[in-house]
C-alpha cells in the first residue's frame, strides 16, 4: 500500500518540478502542468468527483440494487414453487408405492384365502387388479413427467425473460433471441 502512495507523491513532485521549470523558461508547455493553476484544477476535480459520486450513489446504485432484489425475489419464488411441485410429486410417488404395496398384500391374501377350486377366478381378478395397477402406474408416471416438464418449461421461460432483461439493461440493446434461447436450452439440458 505504501509503494503506490510513495510513487504517486514522487510523480506529483516530478510534475510540479517540471511545471515550474517550464514556467520559468517561458516555453509555454502544457497548461495542466502550470503550478499556478493546480488549485483550481484540484477544486474542479473534487467538484466533478463529488457530483459523479452523488449521482451514482443516489440514482444508479439504488436502481440497480432494487432491480437485482426484485429479480432475486422472482427467482426465489419460482424455485420455491418448483420445490413445492417436486415435493408434491414425491408425495404422489410415495402414496402410489404404498397403494401398490397394499394392493399386492391384498392380492396375496385373496390368493391364500381361496381354495384350489376358486384359483381360476382368483387368477382372473388378480390379472384385472394388475392391469388396473399398471394403468394407475402409467397415469401417475405421466402426471409426474408432465409436472416435471411444466416446471422445466416454466424455468426456461423465466430464464429467457431474465436473460433478455439483464442483457438489455447491461448492454443497452435487446438480446439476440436465437442465441439467448440456444444458450438457455443448452444450460437446461446440462442441468437435467
Amino acid at each position: 500500500m505504501r509503494k503506490p502512495v510513495h510513487a504517486a507523491f514522487a510523480a506529483l513532485a516530478v510534475l510540479v518540478a517540471s511545471g515550474s521549470a517550464m514556467a520559468k523558461e517561458g516555453s509555454g508547455g502544457m497548461p495542466q502542468l502550470d503550478y499556478h493553476s493546480f488549485a483550481p484544477q484540484l477544486v474542479w476535480l473534487a467538484i466533478a468527483f463529488l457530483a459523479l459520486y452523488l449521482v451514482m450513489s443516489r440514482l444508479a446504485v439504488p436502481a440497480i440494487s432494487d432491480t437485482l432484489a426484485k429479480r432475486q425475489g422472482k427467482i426465489q419464488g419460482d424455485l420455491d414453487a418448483a420445490e413445492k411441485a417436486n415435493e408434491e410429486t414425491r408425495a404422489l410417488v410415495q402414496a402410489y408405492e404404498k397403494r401398490m404395496a397394499d394392493s399386492r398384500e391384498d392380492a396375496r391374501k385373496v390368493v391364500r384365502d381361496r381354495s384350489e377350486a376358486d384359483s381360476a377366478a382368483a387368477a382372473a381378478r388378480l390379472a384385472a387388479l394388475h392391469d388396473k395397477l399398471n394403468q394407475q402406474i402409467g397415469e401417475a408416471e405421466k402426471r409426474i413427467a408432465k409436472q416435471r416438464d411444466d416446471v422445466m418449461a416454466g424455468l426456461e421461460t423465466m430464464a429467457k425473460d431474465i436473460g433478455q432483461e439483464v442483457y438489455a439493461k447491461l448492454a443497452g440493446q435487446p438480446a439476440d433471441q436465437a442465441a439467448l434461447s440456444a444458450k438457455i436450452a443448452a444450460a437446461a439440458k446440462g442441468g437435467r
